[in-house]
């Protein structure tokens, strides 16, 4: 029996399962759009948060030299990677590592580059800092998304300080490949851009294909951060950890000095515990998981297909959220989001991810196969209504 079975979020403090209910019609709504996942984590992960729970104290927690060891192997282990220990700083989620990062490494009123559409919050994470968003905009041709180096070094060439790369890319679902972000790297070097790769998605990965992470290129470029979780993989957002991985040694002590003084020590207790395990014992879960979110895909882009050839579906490489253009409809992305939990059911609005991208909508495909049907049964009739 597969281990991605439905599981009953309602009612139980989520974010979002709990943001739209009071906009459906009915209790058995469904939601497909915040990403996280809807079944249990991995039971290796269960298991050993019980056991922690069951010692029965709590109290102020530091890091061992187990958890930097058990993180650069996953690091070496899933992505091929060497770092090195001192490289990594832990951060209680990847928002907060942006924006430290933002705040601590570049000027103020910077301009910051974005690749949209892009994850929405990359736009708040600029600009509640006080610099500037600057968009370059991928080019997309019949579903594929690539990245527009010429618009991107003109940004560079104005002055930008920083880029903040999606990879893998949320929401239209890339996995850049090593010619792409070569490309990109050398265009950072050139102009001496801070380069902060967001790669919160890199272990979700669909068959034939194979995550590139910028690491690659410290040997060429030091001025690379990475910034990752077990958040999206095992759905651990809520207990908040992620780790920063700085090669650069004076970008580094300036992260630390600027955590210290906001007093940003280690995760707490539960989330060391589970990252040990997620990382220790969790690698056929995680393969039998990106297995799971392919089929739920094959399955969205069938029923696609078939009601709709109109509906444009973007080909799905990495991460769990597929990425749906709806313009076929004329109808603003908002206005078609109501329209479909009107019918008990709920996407992400693409509007949020880039002005342009209206028309669009996102969807999570990280829930059980019932529950991705019993959402396109949905979807059915309020397309049928349209």
């Amino acid at each position: 029996m597969t281990p991605f079975k439905t599981l009953n979020r309602r009612n139980s403090n989520s974010a979002k399962w709990e943001s739209v209910k009071d906009k459906m019609p009915a209790n058995d709504y469904l939601v497909f759009s915040v990403a996280d996942s809807d079944y249990e984590t991995a039971p290796e992960i269960k298991a050993a948060l019980k056991a922690r729970v069951e010692h029965g104290a709590f109290g102020y927690t530091m890091l061992d030299d187990d958890y930097y060891q058990i993180v650069q192997s996953w690091y070496q282990r899933r992505y091929q990677l060497n770092i090195k220990k001192n490289w990594i700083i832990t951060a209680p989620k990847v928002l907060t590592a942006l924006s430290i990062i933002i705040d601590g490494l570049s000027s103020k009123k910077a301009a910051i580059v974005i690749q949209t559409p892009v994850y929405n919050v990359f736009f708040p994470a600029i600009k509640q800092n006080g610099r500037k968003v600057v968009e370059n905009k991928l080019t997309q041709k019949n579903g594929h998304y690539t990245m527009d180096t010429e618009d991107l070094e003109k940004h560079f060439k104005a002055g930008a300080e920083m880029l903040l790369l999606c990879s893998p890319h949320n929401p239209v679902g890339r996995i850049y490949t090593t010619d792409e972000l070569a490309r990109i790297v050398a265009l950072c070097k050139q102009y001496g851009v801070t380069l902060v790769s967001d790669e919160i998605h890199a272990d979700l990965v669909m068959p034939n294909h194979q995550f590139v992470s910028l690491g690659k290129f410290f040997n060429d470029y030091d001025n690379i951060i990475l910034v990752s979780a077990p958040s999206k993989t095992f759905n651990l957002a809520g207990l908040q950890s992620a780790n920063i991985v700085v090669p650069n040694n004076e970008n580094r002590k300036k992260l630390k000095a600027y955590m210290r003084k906001r007093f940003l020590y280690a995760p707490n207790v539960l989330a060391i515990e589970a990252i040990k395990t997620a990382y220790t014992l969790c690698d056929d879960w995680v393969d039998a998981q990106n297995m799971h979110i392919y089929q739920n895909y094959q399955i969205l882009q069938s029923f696609l297909n078939q009601y709709n050839p109109a509906i444009t579906l973007t080909s799905l490489e990495g991460t769990y959220l597929a990425w749906i253009d709806f313009s076929c409809y004329q109808m603003k992305s908002d206005a078609l989001n109501d329209h479909f939990m009107k019918f008990n059911v709920a996407l992400a609005s693409g509007i949020n991810y880039g002005l342009h991208c209206d028309g669009y909508l996102r969807m999570n495909l990280a829930c059980s196969k019932a529950q991705l049907e019993d959402g396109l049964r949905s979807l059915k009739k309020a397309l049928d209504a349209l």
